[in-house]
């Protein structure tokens, strides 16, 4: 049976930057197994996951929303109040990369400083950042912040091409005294302006497209979509391979004309390597480690799954950013263009009474649909929204499992707004939201707000009631297998990425991270992509 040096489980953000740079060295036979499909090349790519924006309005709900087949379509409970929250994450080569809305904004570097202080200090900011300037090929920006050589493409949508409804944003930010930020990846930007995209031309620019695509002709990669890790297999506390699940086509012995067609089943296969790089998200990762005995004792006993090690802090530490959307109904007569992008600029900025820099993200949303959601794609997109987000959110949550089957989903439970920290800066982002539509920059675009209604503004109870059933996820879950010394019990990893008292194993995905960073989070798992890398070819 063949043995492979290194098995990557996940082609996410993190995944695919590994199995590339690992397959640099000839010598290394890697293989890299992906959950969903794959799409070896560019022009093959179904557009829903090659175009971030441009060819339909409703193109990236339609990738990211329920039901969507490049999607693990989880379903978590977000606050007390409410239950079934959709948490898209990619099923698909290249992971979330290749299906979410692009924003590459970096981490602070009060983020990495913050990690080191918590017992990690090889991810400091000085030590951190020169690898998000090594990843980039910007198109706008050079000097000592920017790179122009890296794998993934980088450009800002320029003032003379924003839609109307994003200038009126930005000339209503500017007048309630945000700064101009012309880069929000320079590492000292606060204020109103471009956002960085990974999307040149329209293209959402994955790790597939920035790394994959270089690394393919190697035969040392071996690539195998559309399978289902199902625990990975250890001989005491040494991992020693993966058992993971894959479609067999198999045709009707009996075809006639009623039932000619190939019928699909799974069949359960091994495969063993040298070492087990876990690279399946801050959700996949610690459900694939759970399954496998790896967790809580206590979550594990009531589904008879053998102990491998008990670690208590595996699924727990659940950070993300809790947003809400205040949605406005556009003017009728001002056709908006629909290939036009819904998101162009966005504010950073300083919760009032809080010390954490740029702890909060408000950015317009075009094309909104009429029920407030933006990721409905049955709702007619005449609407307008303006989606705030608290950037680092004292509150978190945890990630349990349901059964010893690995097709059915863990539990989620995101716990947002259990801080009143959280409710009273997300608080006061509603209200300037509804302030920023209010102005004067937006009297010939918007009619008045619809959700939420005035009189629940000018009640905090009712403010934070209507905030409990609104909360949903950024979409920037981490922290589920935080990194830490040895001596912090709720920590699952070193700063290399190995599992503690476990031998042959590795994660390498935004669940490494103590806390989550103050941006979306792609940028940062590439660089996790990046420094693990870099430390098992080292090693």
């Amino acid at each position: 049976m063949k043995k492979f040096d290194k098995i990557v489980i996940g082609s996410g953000s993190a995944g695919s930057v590994i199995a590339s740079r690992l397959s640099e060295n000839k010598d290394s036979e890697i293989l890299l197994i992906e959950a969903g499909p794959d799409y070896p090349e560019i022009e093959s790519t179904p557009d829903e996951i090659k175009y971030g924006y441009g060819k339909d309005p409703s193109i990236w709900a339609r990738t990211f929303g329920e039901n969507s087949q490049f999607s693990w379509n989880y379903f978590a409970k977000a606050t007390k109040y409410t239950q079934n929250m959709l948490v898209p994450r990619g099923r698909v080569i290249g992971g979330s990369s290749s299906v979410n809305a692009q924003i590459f904004l970096r981490g602070l570097p009060e983020d990495f400083d913050r990690w080191a202080s918590m017992g990690n200090n090889n991810w400091d900011a000085a030590k951190t950042m020169p690898y998000f300037k090594n990843v980039e090929n910007d198109l706008d920006f050079d000097g000592d912040f920017h790179n122009s050589e890296g794998p993934i493409i980088v450009r800002r949508w320029q003032q003379p091409e924003w839609e109307i409804r994003q200038e009126a944003f930005y000339k209503a930010a500017r007048s309630i005294g945000q700064p101009q930020s012309n880069d929000a990846n320079d590492p000292n930007s606060t204020g109103v302006g471009p956002l960085p995209f990974n999307n040149p031309g329209g293209i959402r620019w994955s790790t597939n497209f920035g790394y994959l695509s270089e690394a393919r002709h190697r035969v040392n990669l071996t690539i195998r979509a559309n399978c289902l890790v199902r625990r990975i297999l250890f001989d005491g506390q040494k991992a020693v391979g993966v058992e993971l699940e894959s479609p067999a086509p198999k045709r009707y012995q009996n075809i006639n004309e009623q039932n000619y067609l190939p019928r699909v089943t799974s069949e359960i296969y091994r495969v063993y390597g040298d070492e087990i790089i876990l690279c399946a998200g801050a959700i996949g990762s610690p459900h694939i480690l759970m399954l496998s005995g790896v967790g809580s004792k206590e979550k594990l006993k009531p589904y008879n799954i053998p102990i491998i090690n008990d670690m208590p802090g595996v699924g727990e530490n659940l950070r993300d950013h809790p947003q809400i959307q205040v949605f406005w109904k556009t003017k009728d007569e001002l056709i908006q263009d629909r290939l036009s992008p819904r998101i162009q600029v966005g504010i950073r900025y300083t919760a009032t009474g809080s010390d954490l820099r740029n702890d909060m993200f408000i950015h317009p949303m075009g094309h909104a649909p009429k029920s407030g959601v933006y990721l409905d794609t049955n709702s007619e997109l005449t609407g307008f929204g303006m989606v705030a987000c608290i950037y680092l959110a004292k509150g978190s949550g945890s990630i349990g499992i349901n059964s010893s089957n690995p097709h059915d989903q863990p539990d989620l439970n995101y716990n947002f707004l259990s801080e009143e920290f959280d409710r009273v800066r997300l608080r006061e982002a509603a209200r300037m939201c509804v302030d920023l539509g209010s102005s004067e920059f937006f009297k010939d675009v918007l009619e008045g707000v619809i959700n939420p209604e005035i009189e629940i503004l000018n009640n905090n109870d009712l403010l934070d009631e209507w905030l409990l059933k609104s909360a949903r996820t950024s979409h920037h879950v981490s922290g589920t297998c935080k990194m830490g010394p040895i001596e912090d019990k709720t920590s699952v990893v070193d700063q290399e990425g190995k599992i503690h008292g476990l031998t042959n194993i590795r994660i390498a995905d935004a669940s490494i991270m103590p806390d989550c960073i103050r941006a979306n989070t792609n940028a940062t798992a590439i660089v996790i992509g990046e420094r693990i890398a870099e430390s098992i070819i080292q090693s």
